[in-house]
């Protein structure tokens, strides 16, 4: 029978054949290569999956500043370091003994009236002029026959007038304002030997540097910014999260995308 064919008919058949050979070879190679594309995929999918319910777990640095406003109660005693200069004053109280002798000049003009009060003595023999009435108001006893006698009241008036000599034994009183009208220039010796008394207040300047507890009776305001800086450990669970959903979405596209069927692949009902 392939004697009666002609030569174009026999390259034909020939050709047709080589294509069949190589046709069947690129299926086999297609089917093996779909096949191991279908376990990486499968692969794939799984390592998808297994990456929905994994945990993220990292570190984050936190460096910022939290701004607090607040009232807080220090119940326990604070140990505070005091290094500082204090300026005040202190009361200076004393008695400075001063003893000088010193010639002070002096120039006076004096215009008053002095008063006296005091007592003089009068050595001499005074003669006085004597003229008045010495009034007589009193009772008198009369004796009878030499025995004592009723009280006789007798009232009158004795006029005085003579010269007496009167001699003065004791000192004599002399209240009297004397007027004093004169200028004095002269140089005084003064010798002072006192205690001038000093009250001021020193201004001082006082170093201090030592340790104090300090307590706290009350709350004690707050409104400051308080610097953080920490490093937080994070572990984020992927199943409690959105992320998760689209995994699995995207393990069961990867699954399904050799399948050979018209259906495709439902991703929206995957969960």
């Amino acid at each position: 029978m392939l004697k009666n064919w002609t030569r174009f008919q026999k390259w034909t058949v020939a050709v047709l054949s080589f294509l069949l050979l190589i046709s069947i070879g690129l299926i086999i190679t297609l089917l093996i290569v779909l096949q191991v594309t279908e376990r990486r995929l499968q692969a794939v999918g799984d390592i998808m999956e297994e990456m929905a319910i994994q945990h993220i777990i990292t570190e984050v640095t936190v460096d910022e500043s939290i701004p607090l406003q607040s009232d807080i109660s220090v119940m326990d005693e604070l140990v505070v370091n005091i290094d500082m200069t204090v300026n005040t004053e202190i009361p200076f109280t004393a008695k400075i003994p001063v003893s000088e002798e010193m010639l002070v000049p002096f120039k006076i003009g004096v215009k008053d009236y002095i008063k006296l009060d005091t007592t003089i003595q009068v050595t001499d023999w005074v003669n006085i002029d004597v003229n008045d009435t010495i009034p007589l108001n009193q009772k008198v006893k009369m004796p009878i026959f030499g025995q004592r006698g009723p009280s006789v009241p007798i009232q009158g008036k004795i006029p005085v007038h003579q010269q007496l000599n009167v001699g003065f034994s004791e000192l004599l009183p002399v209240h009297s304002v004397v007027p004093v009208e004169m200028l004095i220039i002269d140089t005084l010796p003064v010798g002072l030997d006192m205690k001038i008394p000093v009250n001021v207040m020193v201004p001082v300047q006082l170093p201090i540097r030592q340790q104090a507890k300090i307590t706290f009776n009350g709350a004690m305001p707050v409104d400051a910014e308080i610097p953080i800086t920490l490093t937080i450990p994070v572990d984020i669970p992927l199943s409690e999260t959105s992320l998760a959903v689209y995994f699995r979405k995207l393990a069961a596209g990867l699954k399904g995308l050799t399948n050979l069927s018209l259906d495709d692949v439902d991703l929206d009902a995957v969960e």
